[in-house]
């Protein structure tokens, strides 16, 4: 019986896919938690050792995200992938929130495979020379992988990295790898559900698709005819498990890295070391905070999460006016202390305060071409108030009670994330590189200190009219 089991696995390939690993320790959010590296490897191990055609995929964001991937910059996440070891990575959005530089130093430091059918640098050639697909003989199974990332507008553009058009991505690379004759081409993706449907429409040679996770709590597993779509819940939460064969179709299941699963004692001691690092530097008090701050309502209207945190940018220079995207706010905070753990929950990612001299035209204009946004990019504003009328496209900008005059010089604090997305040339008085900008989070961080109690409060800076 173990002879024909053994011969049995190695006609076989198991593929482990996890996707969105922001942090290295279980979220505390459900009882036992859910995710961290140390069950991971206890998953992974066990799988290997019934068959060594395993293979294991990461489908990207290891960097940014949350705080902890804001603090820490995925170089935790690259220490535990070398050590489980994880054998292949696609680029999250993520990986830029530091910048292309940052990404490329991740790609040196690992162990592991990168690759990337879409991401080019500047000059054509592909991000940080990783491969544009990889094709892996399993034992006579011969796999092809596809890596795809979108939507990558939503991080930090400093021009060291371009996307190319998924689909003429994939175009230029399906005759190389159809002259190979692989059994399997797998598509992994960081791109939402509808656009992998079309992929899949469109190129009917991949077989099925790995992708981002739809929800963070619910792995899924969608299809397209009889192509899967398989989507593993958030922050690490859970392990698609995919078995492959010569023939047929793909066996697929999910396996949630929760509280029935043992922690790797190595990786669990790496997991309680950042744990521990993490809370000490953030445990700092800084303010008494009156009202609990939520931050999903900014994404499509005002919140007092984001007017607390414009205030706190507007205070920062002295400006006129400060603006934040709903999307860059990250976490809820419940009432009471308020610490530099709080803080920069809300605000992981680090970006610099920008103070920028425009006019109330070019305002105007600015707040016009994100206000349509489901997605993170609507402003929360200090200093004005706005009125959008959706049926007639009309915006008014108030300031001080008075429509904002068209040519009036303003002052407008904003972060590097939204100055590097606006096509306009706007006058910079402290960029990015300038040592006088200041982290978002260290101007939050200032203004609760110098206010020692907060009560924020929505107050219609910003009246959306859909009727």
């Amino acid at each position: 019986m173990l002879g024909i089991t053994s011969k049995a696995k190695a006609q076989q390939v198991d593929l482990l896919y996890f996707t969105d690993a922001h942090r290295i320790f279980p979220v505390e959010d459900v009882p036992g938690g859910r995710g961290g590296v140390a069950r991971l490897k206890t998953i992974t191990d066990s799988i290997r050792q019934e068959n060594q055609n395993t293979f294991l995929i990461h489908g990207g964001d290891l960097a940014g995200g949350v705080l902890f991937g804001g603090m820490y910059k995925g170089w935790p996440m690259i220490r535990a992938f070398n050590q489980i070891p994880l054998d292949l990575c696609n680029f999250g959005q993520h990986e830029f929130d530091f910048g292309s530089a940052h990404a490329a130093s991740l790609v040196k430091k690992s162990k592991f495979k990168w690759f990337s059918t879409n991401l080019q640098s500047p000059s054509g050639k592909p991000f940080a020379d990783v491969p544009h697909y990889i094709i892996h003989n399993f034992n006579g199974i011969r796999v092809a992988f596809i890596g795809l990332t979108d939507a990558m507008n939503t991080t930090l553009n400093d021009g060291g990295v371009v996307q190319e058009n998924l689909k003429k991505a994939i175009s230029e690379v399906l005759p190389q790898i159809k002259s190979q004759h692989p059994d399997w081409i797998i598509a992994v993706t960081q791109t939402d559900l509808e656009t992998n449907r079309k992929l899949l429409n469109a190129f009917p040679q991949i077989d099925f698709v790995f992708t981002e996770e739809e929800h963070e709590y619910n792995s899924n597993v969608f299809y397209q005819g009889k192509r899967p779509i398989i989507a593993p819940a958030g922050n690490m939460s859970s392990v698609a498990h995919v078995i492959l064969r010569k023939t047929g179709r793909p066996s697929v299941e999910i396996i949630p890295l929760d509280s029935t699963v043992s922690s790797d004692p190595q990786l669990r001691k790496l997991e309680v070391f950042y744990r521990n690092d993490m809370n000490q530097k953030l445990s700092e008090p800084l303010a008494r905070l009156e009202v609990p701050l939520s931050f999903r309502e900014g994404i499509t209207g005002e919140s007092a999460t984001g007017n607390l945190i414009a205030d706190a940018f507007r205070a920062a220079y002295h400006s006129d006016v400060a603006l934040i995207n709903g999307g860059g706010i990250r976490a809820n905070v419940p009432a009471g202390t308020f610490t530099l753990k709080s803080a920069r929950s809300l605000l992981p990612f680090g970006n610099k305060l920008c103070l920028v001299k425009i006019t109330g035209n070019q305002l105007e204009k600015l707040i016009k071409a994100n206000v349509n946004s489901k997605t993170g990019q609507l402003f929360q504003v200090s200093g004005i108030k706005y009125t959008y009328q959706l049926e007639s496209d009309s915006l008014s900008v108030y300031r001080n009670g008075t429509p904002l005059p068209p040519n009036d010089s303003i002052s407008v604090t904003l972060n590097n994330y939204i100055l590097n997305r606006t096509p306009n040339q706007f006058q910079r008085i402290i960029g990015e590189n300038n040592p006088k900008a200041m982290l978002d989070y260290e101007a939050l961080k200032h203004y609760a200190l110098k206010n020692k109690v907060l009560h924020p409060q929505k107050e219609g800076r910003l009246t959306i009219i859909s009727e």
